[in-house]
């Protein structure tokens, strides 16, 4: 399985960004979004309300925009975008909406144009042995990837599929917490047990707990929408 640096890396790897419209639905603090405006691309990000005020809190690379919306509810005109990705976003969407969440990324991309789908992917002894301690999200990454498979059905083609890692450390877990997780006290209670179950890990791995690093198992798949 291949190791990246980062997810962008995964991206670069396999497309090119430059002067391209490109939507990123649930873009949460926007870091990916700012990696798209550097590469040149017309971007905008779509999240909620809370979602976007932490995003603009950190400086803007000057050319990308945000806007409220939804996967299921995209906010852009028919045909607009070059590239639409769902970085970690698409199993959020609720099961009932997933289905409007497809026909909105049929309906925004240019023939020609890609999906991105970049998922989490459950492993034992992975990063999702203390991700799922905010959510277990097992039951519904499998219907999101059901779902994207049914693009392949529905006028696009599976250009690539890669199962790829990262390496994850508790202070990223720490970080990852509190940009998410407001309530402190909840963030108290998982973070003790995260601590706990990366304790035993890096026991278990002969590592000193600071220099230990889980795997975070991800599947990126990129279709393409066929022309008419």
């Amino acid at each position: 399985m291949q190791k990246y640096p980062a997810i962008t890396d995964a991206l670069e790897r396999y497309l090119t960004f430059r002067k391209r419209t490109v939507i990123d639905v649930g873009c949460g603090s926007g870091d990916t979004v700012r990696w798209l405006a550097r590469q040149g691309a017309r971007v905008t990000g779509l999240d909620s309300p809370e979602m976007l005020a932490k995003a603009r809190r950190i400086t803007p690379w000057g050319t990308e925009e945000y806007i409220e919306g939804t996967a299921q509810k995209m906010p852009v005109a028919d045909e607009s975008a070059d590239a639409i990705l769902f970085q970690a976003s698409f199993h959020h969407v609720p099961s009932a909406a997933m289905a409007n969440a497809i026909g909105e990324c049929r309906r925004v991309l240019q023939n020609g144009g890609r999906a991105i789908f970049v998922e989490p992917v459950y492993r034992a002894g992975a990063y999702t042995e203390i991700t799922r301690l905010v959510e277990n999200e097992e039951v519904i990454q499998k219907e999101a990837y059901a779902s994207i498979i049914s693009l392949t059905g529905a006028g696009m083609t599976m250009e690539k599929e890669e199962f790829f890692f990262l390496e994850r450390s508790f202070a990223d877990y720490v970080h990852l917490l509190e940009f998410f997780i407001d309530d402190a006290e909840r963030r108290a209670t998982i973070l003790t047990e995260a601590r706990r179950i990366t304790e035993k890990f890096s026991a278990a791995a002969a590592l000193d707990f600071a220099n230990f690093r889980y795997r975070s198992v991800c599947r990126l798949n990129i279709l393409r929408k066929d022309g008419s």
